[in-house]
């Protein structure tokens, strides 16, 4: 998938306009706006990629812009330029989940050709993301026997899609077939889920990456926005009858043991046990990787956690069948994951690689935080 990049650069000050389109015309097409009815006509008549818009201007602001602009180009990655006078407005921008990154002024030209790359690697990502479903929902559609080959092309995709996720849909299914040899279920149980450990994230591409990548706690909002993707996933899937049990584990691979999981509150033995076992592949995998809003806190901590919610989060046979496969060091996982039940193997990823792109992300926007209140000090010393 090839992309030609338009991008809209909007500010009343045509200094700043000049210096935008210089900065940026070199790689892509950039079309020039005054004012915000002048951007609108654009964005109506132009396939935008990106909109980097001053925050301050006569009319509307830039973050009442980027608001209507949703309602012409919803997938146009959205950039916000702002001076540090703005803090509310800022807050305000970022808090809507409209406004992929903010660059303070005066911006450095450099920073700004950086930011502008990665917005448009997001853009493209995305882009590819909802190709990879529309294939996948005709595939699923047309599937009567799945082979082996087109589940590896899935997998291989939907994992690659992001680094920090990376890997992590494999080891999952890989931790939750080895739990599923391990207590016994058949050959046919045994496929079904690994086809559910693969795709039980599938609903994710529909959550914002400012909630996927956000490196702190989530709001109530941004949970229960989360909280949706296992019915995306479940949706994703379909009702194709071949894959009836694999869209129940999905769909239901979030409830806990007490009730207190999501979307339906079941409990207990309400519970498919295929979800069960993907919950406690899911958590140990997540435990033992880095996220963006933490370090991985070791096998031994991960196996403590999965035994201190034994009975309430998890069930206890499932936790303690993960146990008996990871070992009570889990040494053996540093070079090797639990076999695959499909023969499945990934081309493009490492399942051992635990993702470093979002640390980076993270420190450069410290980086600018830290800049930007040093900046703001300066200005409001000068004016008083």
């Amino acid at each position: 998938m090839e992309f030609h990049h338009k991008i809209l650069v909007v500010d009343d000050e045509p200094a700043n306009l000049r210096l935008l389109k210089r900065v940026l015309s070199g790689d892509y097409d950039v079309l020039p706006a005054s004012c915000a009815e002048e951007a609108l006509a654009i964005l109506e008549e132009h396939d935008i990629s990106l909109v980097i818009t001053d925050q301050r201007m006569p009319s509307i602001s830039g973050v009442q812009l980027l608001e209507q602009s949703l309602s012409i180009r919803p997938d146009a990655i959205k950039i916000l330029l702002t001076g540090y006078t703005d803090v509310q407005s800022l807050i305000d921008a970022i808090n809507s989940g409209h406004v992929y990154k903010y660059i303070p002024k005066p911006w450095d030209a450099d920073e700004l050709k950086l930011t502008v790359r990665r917005a448009l690697e997001t853009y493209e990502l995305k882009k590819r993301n909802e190709a990879l479903l529309r294939d996948l929902q005709i595939a699923l559609v047309q599937l009567e026997d799945l082979s082996i080959g087109t589940i590896t092309a899935l997998a291989d995709a939907l994992d690659a899609k992001c680094d920090y996720t990376s890997g992590h849909s494999l080891r999952v299914s890989r931790y939750a077939v080895a739990i599923g040899r391990a207590t016994g279920l058949s050959d046919a149980e045994l496929r079904d889920l690994e086809l559910a450990g693969i795709l039980h994230d599938v609903g994710k591409i529909g959550v914002p990456e400012s909630i996927l990548w956000k490196p702190a706690q989530l709001t109530a909002e941004e949970e229960a926005i989360m909280a949706q993707h296992p019915l995306r996933s479940a949706k994703i899937i379909g009702d194709i009858p071949a894959l009836s049990r694999v869209r129940s584990w999905v769909l239901h691979h979030h409830e806990h043991i007490d009730g207190c999981g999501y979307p339906d509150h079941l409990s207990g033995e309400a519970i498919p046990y295929g979800s069960r076992i993907i919950l406690v592949a899911d958590a140990y995998d997540a435990m033992t990787t880095d996220r963006p809003y933490r370090r991985a806190i070791g096998h031994d901590c991960a196996v403590a956690e999965l035994l201190k919610h034994s009975g309430s989060q998890f069930d206890a046979a499932v936790v303690k069948a993960l146990i008996s496969i990871v070992g009570e060091e889990g040494a053996a996982l540093n070079t090797q994951l639990p076999e695959s039940f499909l023969g499945l193997k990934l081309h493009s990823i490492d399942p051992l690689q635990l993702g470093t792109q979002y640390q980076v992300e993270s420190a450069r926007l410290a980086r600018l935080k830290e800049i930007a209140q040093r900046m703001g000090q300066v200005t409001f010393e000068e004016k008083k």
